[in-house]
């Protein structure tokens, strides 16, 4: 196993099995399209919606943004994204966050049709993760996280595995992934008594709470698997949840940040697209 697990030939290699879906649909008439939402100008929103548009550029998907002020009402926003729900040639929809304090993620999550959902947000979708069904639309970062960890043939299967940071979008959904995989999950977060009896015992170290540099080498026993999928600044250079420089040697493999987990997740909101359409086509 490579020491260094790099996000990019993961993202390659997904691209490559997503374009020929998407040829395979356009053949039947079937041309995928996502709707980006985004309400206001959050830099790291247009960063991340201009990463998106590029990756669905080269998977030969259609982008169709929409575009609201920060100051938008709320109920203008949702029932754009109804009006999305109900047109057939839109495959995807992704709502970019942050969102403006005016609007509730939760609002936005039910507002979804969950067959279009394809960063995993509604209620449907995540209660069918639970399900373990092949066909749901997850969210991004999670299954990032299952792809990288697929490419480099690292099994979870009864491995025990720590999951640092609880949150409804990459905390809790990763840790049911990782179970569905039958690994025996520890799922720890900020009231947690004591991180390090959990993370020192994992073979495999997740983390994913934004935390800059939180894991040193003293919270990982020899040999783990550390996956960082933090992301903040350390002074004006990004980083992540792990001290890098510090797990390095002691880890087995680690990923960098930037350059590991987060260089997937646009890769897999197109694979998304194209298994949305698969599955409105077959509907």
């Amino acid at each position: 196993m490579t020491k260094e697990l790099k996000g990019r030939p993961v993202a390659k290699a997904l691209l490559e099995r997503t374009v020929k879906t998407v040829e395979d649909l356009k053949k039947i008439d079937c041309y995928p399209t996502l709707s980006i939402v985004r309400v206001g100008d959050d830099k790291s929103s247009i960063s991340y919606e201009n990463a998106a548009i590029k990756t669905m550029q080269q998977s030969g998907i259609a982008v169709e943004p929409v575009v609201f002020k920060e100051t938008a009402d709320a109920e203008e926003v949702l029932q754009s994204i109804e009006a999305l729900n109900q047109k057939a040639d839109i495959h995807g929809i992704l709502v970019m966050q942050p969102l403006p304090d005016t609007l509730a993620r939760n609002d936005i999550a039910r507002c979804l049709n969950p067959n279009k959902d394809i960063d995993g947000l509604t209620p449907e979708n995540l209660g069918r993760v639970v399900e373990n069904d092949p066909t749901t639309l997850v969210p991004s970062t999670p299954k990032a996280v299952m792809a990288l960890l697929e490419f480099y043939g690292i099994e979870v299967e009864g491995k025990d595995v720590c999951v640092i940071g609880s949150s409804p979008v990459v905390g809790k959904p990763l840790s049911i992934m990782l179970l569905n995989e039958e690994a025996t999950v520890s799922n720890v977060h900020v009231k947690t008594k004591d991180i390090k009896h959990y993370t020192c015992q994992a073979d495999i170290v997740i983390s994913a709470t934004g935390v800059v540099e939180l894991i040193k080498a003293e919270h990982i026993k020899e040999g783990a698997i550390v996956i960082d999928v933090g992301f903040g600044y350390k002074d004006g250079k990004p980083v992540g949840d792990v001290s890098y420089d510090d797990v390095y040697e002691k880890a087995g493999a680690i990923t960098p940040v930037p350059g590991g987990v987060g260089s997937i997740t646009t890769a897999i909101l197109a694979e998304q697209v194209a298994q949305a359409a698969w599955n409105q086509r077959s509907d």
